[in-house]
């Protein structure tokens, strides 16, 4: 297995949670088939889906639940963490349920850090 090193994540990560995070972000947040607020996708005009088929990333029948307690399972919390991160970066727009998961998972000064607004 292939593992990274991404900013604001401590440890590695394996390189399929991080295909996972982007698969569901497009899929959550796609706008005509891109998720135009990611840099690079506008900068290139082709869509997470198209670089993760070059990559022949398949996910096959793997989904994770990101706003589900890291208790019901504990191997998926790099793709809530890079999902999550990614949703705060990016601005991209959060219901209730996310705001709450983003408090849960991540410590006030983190949040701050990344530029996070709380719904209040």
């Amino acid at each position: 297995m292939y593992y990274v090193k991404l900013p604001y994540m401590d440890d590695r990560v394996s390189v399929f949670d991080v295909c996972q995070a982007h698969a569901q972000l497009e899929s959550d947040f796609n706008q005509d088939g891109i998720v135009i607020e990611r840099p690079s996708n506008r900068r290139r005009w082709a869509s997470t889906g198209c670089q993760l088929s070059r990559m022949r990333y398949e996910p096959g029948g793997r989904w994770v639940q990101i706003c589900s307690d890291d208790q019901d399972d504990p191997g998926d919390n790099d793709v809530r963490d890079i999902y999550l991160i990614n949703v705060i970066r990016w601005g991209l727009p959060m219901d209730k349920a996310l705001h709450v998961t983003v408090q849960k998972r991540f410590t006030k000064e983190f949040l701050d850090m990344l530029g996070y607004r709380s719904m209040n």
